[in-house]
């Protein structure tokens, strides 16, 4: 099953922007993101407090080492997943692993938890520093770029 999913081919990116590539590769973008989609996603796992420093979770049940213990934070939905994920992870830092960045113009929604509408929202420092993956772009018009940069990624773009 493996073999056969990874030669699917992933949607055509739609435009695409040469400043919005400059942007994405000389940001903070690359630090956890792939800037060639036709690569693997990286393996490691982005600390909870880096991609939403607004987490503050809660212990919902301990369990025996070396599992986890459950975690919540309360006020978000954005970690609900992360009490499930983490539930089976033994022993590792609480996070998540970065997706790789496919068929952007059509997604409907951003973030695993669905809270954001538009990659400008979700690039728009007006989310605040303690919203979950808080790397902005002021300056709107590069904001635009990376934009269309992204949604025109595609397993054949560089």
């Amino acid at each position: 099953m493996n073999a056969y999913l990874a030669r699917l081919q992933a949607p055509p990116g739609v435009g695409g922007s040469e400043r919005g590539r400059q942007l994405f590769r000389t940001s903070t973008c690359t630090m956890c993101h792939n800037s060639d989609q036709g690569r693997p996603v990286p393996t490691f796992i982005v600390d909870m407090k880096t991609i939403f420093p607004g987490d503050n979770p809660e212990v919902l049940a301990v369990r025996m080492p070396p599992l986890n213990p459950v975690l919540n934070t309360a006020n978000s939905i954005f970690d609900d997943k992360m009490a499930v994920v983490n539930a089976s992870i033994r022993g590792e830092k609480r996070g998540t692993a970065m997706p790789l960045l496919l068929d952007l113009a059509r997604k409907p929604v951003f973030l695993h938890d669905n809270s954001v509408p538009t990659l400008d929202n979700l690039l728009d420092p007006i989310r605040g520093p303690n919203a979950p993956h808080p790397f902005y772009f002021s300056n709107s018009a590069d904001r635009a770029a990376i934009v269309e940069y992204l949604r025109g990624l595609g397993t054949n773009t560089n």
